[in-house]
């Protein structure tokens, strides 16, 4: 009797110990160096205070991988429970429902998002992960464009930054010059990446869109606009037409840092960059995009998003992405990386108070939050971004004309629509 007690009393204890294993979330990301440290010590944090659930942080290498990995996944089955995704790769993931819609968990009483949580969201975030009125994603690495400048540049010439697009260019012809004397530009005023992103920058400032969105939901290819004709040409005129404009397909915090080029745009991203490219060369400073016909400057970055799986890994998950929204920890991830805080509560914390008082710069891209816009969420924008990137870099390298160069993306575009 004795050992069937014993034996029953093992057999319980065992299935409680069994019970007790903590639930694995397996996160993947494309965040290196820094940032990948960043998010190893914000995972160890809730780790520590979750014994019930282990988070897996797993480095995949840069966003292409990422998303080549999740497609494949998609087939096989083999997919994480939380991954970092741009908008438009959700938008090609949910027709295959595997994406779990994420308003269930935050609207849940007892483990979901309070009303002050949901409104501390900046809204431009928001929208960003809502397709077809459900919320999918939640954001995750933010960031805004900026226009860095060269301040011992600016100086020297009597210049402020340029708050007008007519400002940049008025800056961009003081600041160029042959320093050598040999009939070469050694020095161009402002620098240009011939890329969808730079387009978008001026397309946007100028009231243009490369699609539209009709009340219907469908979608308009507006890209041959007036609109984008203007701001097309205004980046082809400062490189091939005023010479004021030195123009690459690559990142322009190298030639910043060299003095080659005194202004760039780029996103808030580039801080670290720019600033060890910098040092010990001349100072920098950064300012809001300068306005056109409006203001409209880019959101870029990622969301997170969670695959469908068991109830007991949703649960451990969604309290994973609850706690990437605490302010305290946005804030940790915003000093750390550099992006932008997704929430408005972390700006009143006490460490990112003592943040924006040692750097008071901080300010500019949280200024331009109400300004912002966003991509489309549609599983088309990748290619779409790859035919309007393909147009810019001809149009300014000379192969095509600002109007061949519009009409065949329109062309283009609209063939990708009708696939």
């Amino acid at each position: 009797m004795k050992k069937i007690l014993f034996t029953v009393l093992l057999v319980s204890l065992l299935a409680i110990f069994a019970m007790a294993e903590p639930v694995t979330v397996e996160f993947w990301h494309a965040m290196g160096g820094g940032h990948g440290e960043a998010i190893a010590e914000i995972v160890d944090s809730f780790n520590a205070a979750n014994p019930d659930i282990v988070v897996e942080p797993i480095y995949i290498g840069n966003y292409n991988a990422l998303l080549q990995k999740l497609l494949a996944s998609a087939e096989s089955g083999n997919l994480p429970n939380l991954s970092q995704s741009y908008g438009n790769w959700t938008a090609k993931l949910l027709p295959r429902g595997i994406v779990q819609e994420l308003d269930s968990y935050m609207k849940n009483e007892e483990y979901g998002l309070t009303d002050a949580e949901y409104d501390s969201i900046y809204p431009p975030f928001k929208k960003m992960g809502i397709f077809n009125g459900v919320t999918y994603a939640l954001p995750f690495n933010k960031s805004t464009y900026v226009l860095y400048y060269n301040t011992d540049a600016f100086e020297e010439y009597g210049l402020s930054y340029p708050e007008t697009m007519e400002d940049l260019q008025f800056a961009a012809m003081m600041l160029t010059n042959d320093s050598n004397g040999d009939g070469e530009t050694d020095n161009y005023g402002f620098g240009l990446r011939t890329t969808v992103d730079h387009f978008i920058v001026f397309l946007r400032a100028n009231g243009g869109a490369i699609l539209k969105q009709n009340p219907d939901n469908s979608w308009e290819v507006t890209i041959n606009s007036p609109e984008a004709k203007e701001a097309l040409a205004f980046m082809n005129d400062m490189v091939n037409e005023l010479g004021i404009a030195y123009a690459e397909g690559g990142y322009l915090d190298g030639p910043f840092g060299d003095g080659k080029i005194a202004m760039f745009i780029e996103t808030i991203a580039s801080k670290p960059y720019v600033n060890s490219g910098s040092i010990g060369k001349h100072g920098w400073a950064w300012a809001p995009i300068p306005s056109w016909e409006t203001l409209a400057p880019p959101f870029a970055g990622t969301d997170i998003i969670m695959f469908d799986k068991s109830d007991e890994e949703n649960l451990a998950t969604w309290k994973f992405m609850k706690y990437l929204l605490n302010p305290e920890i946005q804030a940790y991830w915003s000093i750390k990386s550099g992006y932008m805080p997704a929430v408005s509560t972390a700006l009143d914390t006490p460490q990112y108070k003592e943040y924006i008082e040692q750097n008071p710069d901080v300010v500019v891209p949280l200024e331009e939050l109400p300004y912002g816009s966003i991509d489309p969420n549609i599983g088309e924008w990748n290619e779409i971004r790859t035919i309007v990137g393909t147009m810019v870099g001809d149009v300014i390298n000379g192969k095509k004309s600002v109007e061949e160069g519009l009409a065949w993306a329109e062309k283009e575009i609209k063939i990708e629509f009708n696939k």
